[in-house]
């Protein structure tokens, strides 16, 4: 799933391309839809939100998938154009963890390639005239500009009734960007954790769920505080293909899932507890922790035992051990004590610094793209938010640690990289 998954701001202007296949009776049926062609430059990354095809009949989703194609329909793999994230919407729907989104999140894919799986008899409702919307990064690994499709297949249920479920987004970062830093400075095998809360208002059963962690995640557990339990922990698994030019750290190939009509039970006034388990002994940026789960309303449960879940576990392990290397070695003069920098259209002012330890130092985004600044290599993460010139375009960081902070811009890892060298006093 989403350097960035930012909240979907529904302000699009264009309808999604050809929907292969619209329901015609009761029934179950898998429909096939295709976004609109999206364009992504040599080894850059590209993300946008698109309005897109919905069935256009009342019934449930019951099951969901997504990957990317090019023009000829055919998988593209991830040393192709790499599906590094999408969320899909529901415009005009409120979102139940935070209400104030014009759109209800019910769908994420990420590198681990998650499916949307319900229990048999449980559906999310849709009606024919709701629409949709897909926020997407893809990534291109080639060095020519490549042109992909999300293909995305939905099993849809019609003509009959069947439990309706509500997507409930838990997320470390949730109503914004949900992006974080892992500072990486712990000991060997610390670890690193990031937690959020929220207070469900209803009670009733989760009937499925899954997770999403980025390179570095050790799990993703779902804690109750209000019962004092962990119900379910997301793993990752790891070893899927790597892709060169490393354009970000690897992310798991799967994380674990779990469906089941019995579900996980929870009360009004519980707080659960999203905490995302990361490895501390390197930095890792733009970390995420995300689950997703389907809730059905109920009675008040208390405390109750969790019933034994189906859970779909894959094989998990630890995060790799990934030193990833700067796509583009930075150039020009090294510059010493500066205290700042600007960043234009595909180039950072100054590419090679070197600084006294406790500089304050600052980049002034002046382009007309928007462009950041990640840690790939150094003492300790951290990364700004995506920017582009503007009055308030500015992000300072103060520099504790001495060393060399090898940087790039996320958005466009090749054309963009940067060096800084700090010196002890």
């Amino acid at each position: 799933m989403p350097a960035r998954l930012r909240i979907l701001t529904i302000s699009v202007c264009a309808a999604s391309a050809l929907a292969f296949g619209t329901p015609a009776h009761a029934g179950q049926q898998t429909l096939t839809f295709q976004t609109k062609g999206i364009s992504v430059e040599g080894f850059g990354v590209t993300q946008a939100t698109q309005l897109i095809d919905s069935p256009r009949i009342d019934g449930y989703v019951v099951d969901f998938t997504a990957e990317v194609v090019d023009a000829q329909g055919r998988v593209q793999g991830d040393d192709d154009i790499m599906l590094h994230h999408i969320v899909v919407a529901k415009l005009g729907a409120r979102d139940y963890t935070c209400p104030g989104l014009a759109a209800e999140r019910f769908y994420a894919e990420g590198e681990e390639h998650t499916r949307l799986v319900l229990p048999q008899g449980f559906g999310y409702p849709n009606r024919a005239g709701d629409r949709w919307a897909m926020l997407y990064m893809l990534m291109n690994h080639r060095k020519e500009a490549l042109t992909g499709y999300i293909r995305y297949r939905v099993t849809y249920v019609t003509g009959e009734e069947i439990t309706p479920v509500r997507p409930v987004w838990l997320d470390i970062r949730n109503c914004g960007s949900s992006e974080f830093d892992v500072p990486g400075t712990g000991p060997k095998r610390s670890t690193y954790t990031a937690t959020s809360d929220f207070v469900m208002p209803q009670s009733g059963t989760f009937v499925a769920g899954g997770g999403h962690l980025h390179g570095g995640g050790i799990r993703l557990e779902l804690r109750n505080a209000t019962c004092a339990v962990t119900p379910f922990t997301a793993l990752p698994t790891w070893g899927g293909p790597e892709p060169r030019p490393l354009l970000h750290e690897p992310g798991p190939a799967k994380m674990s899932s779990f469906a089941s009509p019995l579900g996980i039970p929870v009360s009004a006034g519980d707080t659960l507890r999203l905490a995302a388990v990361y490895d501390n002994d390197r930095p890792h940026t733009r970390a995420m922790g995300i689950m997703v789960l389907f809730f059905v309303a109920g009675q008040g449960t208390g405390c109750r035992p969790t019933p034994q879940l189906a859970i779909d576990l894959g094989k998990p392990g630890s995060p790799p051990l990934v030193r990833m290397p700067l796509p583009r070695k930075p150039t020009g003069r090294l510059y010493k004590n500066l205290h700042s920098t600007w960043v234009g259209d595909y180039r950072y002012g100054h590419e090679r610094i070197s600084i006294l330890t406790g500089t304050t130092f600052s980049w002034r985004f002046v382009g007309a793209v928007s462009h950041d600044v990640t840690l790939v290599n150094g003492p300790v993460g951290f990364s700004s938010p995506a920017a582009r010139g503007g009055s308030l375009s500015t992000f300072s960081y103060r520099f504790t640690r001495p060393g060399t902070y090898e940087l790039f811009c996320s958005l466009h890892p090749v054309r963009m990289t940067q060096a800084i060298v700090v010196r002890r006093r």
